[in-house]
């Protein structure tokens, strides 16, 4: 099968908690498919997610919305999918006629959820809204009143709505106003600053243990005594080593110097950064998925690159979601971390190698493919790389909560 890229936009319901991923396909140039190509790129999406690299790999425990051409429905490619994992999202670009409606029909009685993309009402459609489950509003496309009108004349119909295209809070914030059950967009990709906000004192409690284990060359007893001062992250920390299958040790580790023998510094200080992120006070949890994913992705770049210093480049993509986290400028954050001067300006200024390997996880984050680059890497590689960086990520997440 021909090489090709595969992505994930997150779809959030009204408590910004994770309802699905839609996947996100192009060539492996990076170049969309053309209209009569639609259909070869969802079979490639369906064939390359579920029966090659499995769902769970890609978007974890959660649902995956999965475009269908007109050509994708009428042979019966959906119920190759299992119907507990999938949105089948019928485009707005396709004909209906008897045929296509009998079909859409078929599997929404088969237990299949359906959702209208790129939603503009006509009467051609209403069959098909009478059995859809989701209603898609494209949010550039229709004014609010418009989005308005149409929440309110079909939601006798049992049918929800979930605006597309959503980047900010404000957005998100008129349109949950206005009845949208489901929010689709690279929400987290503009951090929602707090003018005049300062970090609070939890916060700020995290980031000086933050500060302290990330101090460099960091000696062997300074770090065990660091981390076993907070309590609460020593348990979590013993916890999630004892239990994950990511470390698999012969026996159970009873203390943080014991853990630091068995996996090295290095390890231990990269599960405690994680677990220390986890503990930021009413956090979406979708914001520590995303920092694992860039973690490991600039981690991945760097070695296929033959770079030096892996633990810098995964710590760099770790601490770029620190504005998300706290709503307060990076800048005033990072005057209390005592990170790498090269970490600090591949954070503030995307310079450096580091800074190429952060910019480039981000474009692929946000499906800024045209921008998407890393020094001796193809598109197809670092398209690879992305996807191996998200397993890992839900696998780690997966078991920090196990």
């Amino acid at each position: 099968m021909q090489d090709f890229l595969i992505g994930r936009q997150q779809i959030f319901d009204r408590n910004m908690n994770v309802f699905a991923y839609e996947l996100l396909s192009r060539d492996a140039s990076g170049q969309a498919p053309q209209f009569a190509e639609a259909t070869e790129a969802s079979n490639r999406v369906i064939v390359d997610s579920l029966l090659e690299e499995g769902l769970d790999r890609i978007v974890g425990p959660h649902r995956a919305f999965i475009n269908f051409t007109r050509e994708n429905l009428l042979c019966g490619t959906a119920k190759l999918l299992p119907k507990d994992r999938v949105v089948i999202e019928v485009l707005e670009s396709v004909h209906v006629d008897q045929a296509l409606v009998h079909t859409v029909e078929d599997l929404a009685r088969s237990g299949y959820m359906i959702a209208l993309d790129d939603f503009v009402f006509s009467d051609e459609w209403l069959p098909l809204i009478e059995v859809a489950h989701i209603i898609k509003l494209d949010i550039l496309q229709l004014t609010t009143e418009t989005s308005l009108r149409y929440i309110s004349s079909l939601k006798k119909m049992s049918v929800r709505f979930l605006a597309e295209k959503v980047e900010t809070h404000d957005q998100y914030a008129a349109y949950r106003a206005l009845g949208c059950d489901y929010f689709q967009g690279f929400l987290f990709s503009r951090p929602h600053i707090v003018q005049g906000k300062r970090v609070g004192a939890g916060q700020h409690a995290i980031i000086r243990l933050l500060a302290e284990i990330n101090r460099a060359n960091i000696a062997f007893d300074d770090l065990a005594h660091s981390i076993s001062l907070d309590v609460g992250l020593s348990y979590k920390l013993l916890r999630y080593i004892n239990t994950s299958a990511m470390f698999r040790l012969p026996q159970k580790v009873e203390s943080i110097r014991r853990a630091i023998l068995c996996l090295g510094m290095r390890e231990v200080r990269r599960w405690a950064n994680l677990v220390a992120l986890a503990s930021f006070p009413k956090m979406p949890k979708e914001l520590i998925v995303m920092s694992l994913v860039r973690a490991r992705m600039c981690e991945l770049l760097a070695a296929s690159s033959k770079q030096k210093d892996l633990d810098e480049f995964f710590l760099t993509g770790l601490m770029s979601m620190l504005e998300q986290l706290t709503n307060v400028e990076l800048e005033e954050i990072l005057g209390d971390l005592p990170l790498p001067e090269e970490v600090v300006r591949a954070l503030l200024l995307r310079e450096g190698v580091l800074g190429d390997a952060l910019q480039c996880a981000v474009n692929y984050e946000c499906w800024n493919l045209d921008a998407v680059a890393f020094p001796g890497l193809t598109m197809a590689e670092i398209g690879r790389v992305y996807k191996d960086a998200v397993a890992w990520a839900n696998h780690a997440v997966a078991s920090l909560e196990a």
